[in-house]
């Protein structure tokens, strides 16, 4: 069964492992040390505001997504610094249900999802994307 929990800070290690995993196959072929994984984590979870989801099963994070508040003159927009799932569970819908999560917690603002940006959650009055 797939959990969905708040990120927390002791959750970095883990969601720098699973991030790592989610970048080393097509189409990023990339390769994260440790240290430049929970570098990356920390850095986005360090911002302003910031929020993050994790997927687990069981203790394994198996997906996540890291963003934080970007604030604007008249609103605010969460914004979406990383969404990543491993390859073992990528295309079984982990990927829309941390969005769909992260929309709930911000049940009270207006969200919708923009195809640059993934999500952004206006936190005060919703304004339509043009």
């Amino acid at each position: 069964m797939i959990d969905f929990k708040i990120f927390m800070q002791e959750d970095t290690a883990a969601a720098a492992v699973a991030m790592g995993k989610a970048y080393s196959e097509e189409p990023w072929n990339e390769v994260w040390t440790k240290e430049k994984a929970e570098r990356r984590v920390s850095s986005i979870m360090g911002n302003f505001e910031s929020f993050g989801l994790l997927a687990q099963e069981g203790e394994e994070v198996i997906g996540g997504l890291l963003g934080y508040i970007d604030p604007y003159a008249d609103e605010d927009f969460f914004f979406v610094s990383e969404l990543f799932v491993v390859p073992k569970w990528k295309k079984k819908g982990i990927g829309r249900k941390l969005l769909a999560e992260a929309e709930a917690h911000f049940h009270g603002d207006a969200c919708y999802v923009l195809p640059e940006l993934e999500l952004v959650c206006t936190l005060g009055e919703r304004t339509e994307p043009e």
